[in-house]
C-alpha cells in the first residue's frame, strides 16, 4: 500500500545514535560463538541518552530461540546480565538491542516490543556481517507508528543517523588490532608477543639503525666516500633536537620512563585478567540460565 496524504508516520523526535567500536567487535564475537544452526544472534545495547542522541557504550548477548512458529527471549539471563553490568557502570541503562543479518523481519518487531518495555524509545542496531558477496554494514532503527487518519495501521522501522565514535583508549586498541591483523609487531605465529619481546624487538631495530649510521659516517671520514647531503642534514637535525642535560638528570628521567612502562604493563595484565574473569562470569550466568 502506497502512502497517501492521509497516511502518516507518527514518531517521537528523530534520534541520533553514536556507537563505540567495542560494540561491533562484541557483536561479531557473539556471532562467531553462536550455536549450530542459528542464523542470527541478538543482544542488549547499553549506554546513555543525552539531548536525543543515544550513546551505545557496551552490549551483552542474550540467548533466544527463533522458529517459523514462535520466538522467545531468555528474560532471566537478560535481567541477570543487566544487573551485573550496572554494578560496574551504574550510569549505563538499556538503550536498545542489536541483531545480525541482512535486514529486519517480522520477528524483529517482537524483539523490539520486548525492549520497548525497558526503554521508551529503543534503538535497533542491525549489523550485516557481509557474508557472501555483500559488504559489511551497520544501521540503526527506531520504531515508528503508521496511521491512516485516526486509525493505527501498525508499526514500521525507520533508520536514524548512525556514527561510530571513539575516544583515545578506543583508538589505541583499534591501532593495535590493525597492526596485529596486518602481521606487524604484536603477532608471531598467531600468538601475541609479550611486552618484553616487543621492547627487545624495538631495541634491536634501533641498534641496527645506529650501526648503519656509524658505518656511513666512518666511510665518509676515513675512506673519503662522498657524504649523503640528505643524511647529513637529518643527523644534524637529530642532534640539534636532542636536549642537553646532565647525565644525572637523564638517568632520573630514564628511570621514570621505565617505571611508567612497568605501570602500563601491570595495568595491561590487570585488564587482561578482568576480561577473562568477566568471560567466566558470563559463561556461568549462561549455564545457570539454561
Amino acid at each position: 500500500m502506497g502512502l497517501t496524504e492521509n497516511t502518516m508516520l507518527h514518531s517521537a523526535e528523530k534520534v541520533g545514535c553514536n556507537v563505540h567500536p567495542v560494540v561491533p567487535f562484541s557483536i561479531i564475537d557473539h556471532y562467531s560463538r553462536r550455536e549450530d544452526g542459528q542464523d542470527r544472534v541478538i543482544g542488549t545495547l547499553l549506554g546513555t541518552e543525552v539531548d536525543g542522541v543515544v550513546q551505545v557504550c557496551s552490549c551483552f548477548p542474550v540467548p533466544h530461540t527463533e522458529t517459523d512458529e514462535q520466538v522467545a527471549v531468555n528474560t532471566d539471563f537478560h535481567a541477570t546480565m543487566l544487573q551485573l553490568h550496572q554494578r560496574v557502570h551504574p550510569k549505563h541503562k538499556v538503550v536498545g538491542w542489536y541483531s545480525t543479518g541482512k535486514d529486519v523481519n517480522d520477528a524483529s518487531m517482537l524483539f523490539h516490543d520486548f525492549y520497548g518495555q525497558e526503554v521508551e524509545r529503543p534503538v535497533h542496531l542491525l549489523l550485516d556481517l557481509g557474508l557472501g558477496d555483500r559488504r559489511m554494514s551497520c544501521k540503526a532503527y527506531v520504531s515508528v507508528g503508521l496511521t491512516l487518519g485516526a486509525r493505527r495501521l501498525g508499526t514500521v522501522f525507520e533508520d536514524v543517523k548512525l556514527r561510530v565514535v571513539n575516544d583515545e583508549s578506543d583508538q589505541i586498541g583499534i591501532d593495535t588490532l590493525l597492526k596485529s591483523s596486518a602481521g606487524g609487531p604484536g603477532l608471531v605465529g598467531g600468538s601475541a608477543l609479550s611486552d618484553v619481546d616487543s621492547v627487545e624487538g624495538t631495541l634491536k631495530t634501533l641498534l641496527r639503525t645506529l650501526e648503519s649510521v656509524m658505518d656511513h659516517a666512518e666511510m665518509v671520514t676515513s675512506r673519503g666516500a662522498a657524504a649523503d647531503t640528505a643524511a647529513v642534514r637529518l643527523l644534524h637535525d637529530l642532534m640539534a633536537s636532542a636536549p642537553r642535560q646532565p647525565a644525572v638528570s637523564f638517568e632520573k628521567m630514564f628511570n621514570a620512563q621505565v617505571q611508567d612502562m612497568l605501570t602500563v604493563v601491570y595495568l595491561a595484565n590487570l585488564t587482561r585478567t578482568q576480561l577473562a574473569l568477566a568471560e567466566k562470569l558470563q559463561a556461568v550466568a549462561l549455564a545457570n540460565a539454561n
